[in-house]
């Protein structure tokens, strides 16, 4: 099988489907090629509720909305913080990333399960080699926008090194009930992280994270044990890339969400900016200079992951400066400018220089 596209975008979750669909509505031709078309991939599945509106993506796919958060330190000081300025949209990632490859369908692209095996650059245009329904298949493409996860094999067939990572250990237990999201804070079970747990549609997701990978499972049964959840779920270990924000492209490859690194620091929030991401590699590309994909980013996210990178190296470091941190959060100032930046996604310059006036101390 030999197809052709002007675009060709590897990957089908969140920040491949958003570009894919970018680029079909503004009538270039484009191939979606995702590995496994049935992959769930393990997530806590929580987006800005604004998100929906902003990109365009279909409610329908929100399983609950929260309203409050709760943080607890590592000496169990518990803040509760109501929502406000937003709310927290909680997704089932099957159905998340199939609805956007539907939408990206439905407005041209071309939606192909097969995996990436190579590629070829003969300077006027790119050769993918592919296996697609079980045969070797070529994609001839001028571009390429590689939003094939933590693993990308885009990333590794150029010898790009690999992110640095976070090793994440996630359970979906169906007999415990909430309705808000919880971030539990302590070296004890998640060092230089946090434990979590959420609702989902029918239980709650809970896990936790360390960039050690041998000692995650162990610090998982601890935070269970914190927390009294004797259940048992199904248990998934995964990885999250720590941000670096040094990939952007390679002449006409583009890297788009977790393969690029894009997870904001210390929230280690992925959905919202993976898309975000693949939307402006699409501009791009429309603009005819792939090169404008790292403006565009940096416009809008620089400073704020910047910001975020300062503060998790401060706060996370050791548990006395995360008490600092969940003891600043009773302040409603704090809470106002937090809710501000991480679900209003408010882009004024106003709305960054007064977090950074509130945490300017800690910044230095």
């Amino acid at each position: 099988m030999r197809l052709s596209a002007k675009v060709l975008v590897v990957g089908g979750g969140p920040s491949g489907s958003i570009a894919a669909r970018t680029l079909a509505e503004n009538g270039v031709d484009v191939v979606l090629l995702e590995k496994n078309l049935s992959f769930i991939k393990p997530c806590g599945g929580g987006i800005p509720y604004s998100a929906f509106d902003e990109l365009t993506i279909p409610k329908l796919t929100i399983k609950k909305e929260v309203k409050s958060i709760r943080i607890v330190s590592p000496t169990g000081e518990r803040v509760d913080i109501n929502l406000k300025s937003g709310s927290l949209a909680i997704i089932q990632r099957g159905d998340f990333d199939a609805a956007l490859r539907r939408q990206a369908e439905q407005k041209g692209a071309k939606v192909i399960q097969g995996e990436f095996t190579k590629i070829i650059n003969d300077k006027r245009y790119y050769k993918i080699q592919a296996n697609i329904d079980d045969r070797k298949s070529e994609i001839v493409t001028g571009y390429i926008i590689a939003a094939d996860g933590i693993n990308s094999r885009v990333r590794n067939a150029l010898k790009i090194k690999p992110s640095r990572t976070i090793f994440t250990v996630s359970e979906h237990i169906k007999e415990i009930q909430t309705e808000i999201c919880e971030f539990w804070f302590a070296s004890s079970h998640a060092p230089n992280f946090y434990s979590w747990v959420f609702p989902s549609l029918d239980g709650i997701s809970t896990g936790t994270g360390c960039p050690d990978p041998r000692k995650v499972n162990d610090l998982f049964e601890i935070f269970k044990k914190r927390k009294s959840i004797n259940q048992e779920g199904q248990k998934r270990v995964y990885r999250i890339p720590i941000w670096q924000g040094n990939l952007y492209n390679k002449g006409n490859i583009l890297f788009a969400g977790d393969s690029a690194g894009q997870v904001l620091p210390l929230a280690y929030e992925g959905i919202y900016n993976a898309m975000k991401a693949g939307e402006f590699a699409a501009r791009a590309i429309l603009e005819g200079k792939a090169d404008n994909y790292k403006k565009l980013w940096k416009a809008r996210f620089q400073k704020r992951f910047i910001l975020m990178d300062k503060l998790g190296n401060y706060f996370l470091k050791d548990d006395a400066s995360i008490e600092k941190l969940v003891s600043l959060h009773k302040s409603p100032d704090i809470q106002e400018a937090s809710e501000r930046l991480w679900l209003s996604k408010e882009t004024s310059k106003q709305s960054l220089l007064n977090y950074i006036k509130l945490f300017g101390k800690f910044l230095h």
